[in-house]
């Protein structure tokens, strides 16, 4: 197990939820390239248009 893995656990252990802490280790993988999704989505899609310059 690894470090992130143990503090995780440590962490959520002593949140009382209705999920397990092994939940958790799905969660966050998802939330994270969701969080990346978004802000890529943002950066490239609804940019401010810039005027080019003469």
């Amino acid at each position: 197990m690894s470090f992130a893995t143990y503090y995780m656990h440590l962490i959520f252990a002593s949140i009382p939820s209705l999920v397990s802490p092994d939940l958790i280790l799905y969660i966050l993988p998802i939330l994270t390239v969701a969080i990346l999704f978004f802000s890529l989505k943002i950066m490239f899609y609804k940019a401010p248009k810039l005027r080019r310059a003469r």
